[in-house]
């Protein structure tokens, strides 16, 4: 066990991937690669303690008491043996599609995979009009034939052809670039975007459940009301680090031209830039969608939340920030070790049915 100061992670990839269990202990709890390339999955605050627990990843069953739904989806991730957020994401709506989190959690994983589709459509269209116009030609005959249509598919030939010529670019190339690097943004879309992209309303809803913690908080008495305010500032600085990394990518997306013919100098840059934006939101929308939930209960029920919330706080990386995020949890920790609770007596060894039910109503609104 390591207490949350010591534990402090240097790196995204130390801090693990947050996963969506069901199991109200292991709900939001984090899976990374040890030093032997392993599974290990990290648990915070048992028995209201300060430290962190770190188990192997296929012993979590022999230790914890878990719902058949996250059985299935550890197996899951362990047959993927990759633990990036949209490795553990993909996992995650393969295993709400199975029916054993309930039929919201299907639904909304569903939703989610139909959305993707979307998305990646419309990237692709998007991108491909950014390359016409980036070389002076108009992409309104393709759109009004339509993309997927044979017509539209002749069109675009034809002008990709002719824009990889002004490009001094292979064909073969041209659609290379712009298929990796619709890859790449498809979570995240573009600024001029009529959708906005998955990343995208993540980051507008976090910034909406700070402005809402920051209210809760000030306008609060209780003993929640210091963690409150310290999620609201987690999620600031989380904003801030998003906002950066969103603004380095429209810029690029931006000077088109310039992105593709640098494509070989500035993918690695791009691939880096989305996927920290991915590390950077990992577990927020469990948060959001819970505070939003808890909202609609007493206020007690309320303070009770904060405290859960705060147990699985996405803190940032000590490279991340200036702010040491990981020494005040610690100091909230001891000034309210006696109001901090955990999810469930562990003690016990049962399932608290109810949680279970509640947390897999929150998955189904937060995939």
């Amino acid at each position: 066990m390591r207490s949350l100061t010591n534990f402090a992670p240097s790196t995204f990839e130390e801090r693990g991937a947050a996963v969506a269990f069901t199991t109200p202990v292991l709900a939001q709890t984090r899976v990374r690669k040890d030093d032997r390339d392993k599974l290990e999955v990290l648990i915070p605050n048992l028995s209201e303690g300060h430290g962190v627990y770190v188990v192997p990843w296929k012993g979590l069953p022999l230790a914890f008491p878990m719902t058949v739904h996250d059985r299935m989806l550890q197996d899951l991730i362990r047959k993927a043996d990759g633990c990036s957020p949209d490795d553990i994401r993909k996992a995650v709506l393969q295993a709400a599609r199975c029916g054993l989190a309930g039929p919201l959690a299907v639904e909304a994983a569903e939703a989610a995979l139909r959305d993707e589709d979307e998305q990646r459509l419309l990237i692709n269209y998007q991108l491909i009009v950014e390359v016409l116009k980036a070389v002076g030609l108009e992409s309104t005959d393709i759109l009004r034939a339509g993309l997927g249509s044979e017509k539209g598919e002749q069109l675009t030939r034809s002008y990709m052809t002719k824009a990889a010529q002004s490009l001094a670019l292979e064909p073969t190339e041209l659609y290379a670039r712009v298929a990796e690097l619709a890859t790449f943004m498809e979570p995240v879309g573009i600024a001029t975007s009529p959708r906005p992209a998955r990343l995208r309303r993540l980051a507008r809803d976090l910034l909406q459940f700070r402005d809402s913690m920051t209210e809760w908080s000030t306008g609060n008495v209780s003993e929640a009301a210091p963690i409150g305010t310290f999620c609201a500032e987690v999620a600031e600085h989380t904003l801030n680090q998003v906002r950066n990394v969103v603004n380095q990518l429209d810029q690029s997306v931006a000077a088109f031209e310039l992105l593709l013919r640098q494509w070989d100098t500035k993918r690695t840059l791009v691939r880096r830039s989305t996927t920290r934006l991915s590390w950077l939101l990992d577990g927020w929308d469990f948060i959001i969608t819970s505070w939003a939930e808890a909202q609609t209960r007493s206020k007690h029920e309320q303070d009770m939340a904060v405290h859960e919330l705060f147990r699985v706080l996405p803190l940032l990386p000590r490279d991340e920030e200036k702010s040491d995020h990981a020494l005040l949890a610690d100091g909230l920790l001891a000034a309210n070790r006696r109001t901090v609770r955990a999810y469930v007596d562990w003690r016990s060894g049962q399932l608290d049915t109810d949680l279970v039910m509640r947390i897999e109503a929150i998955k189904g609104k937060a995939a």
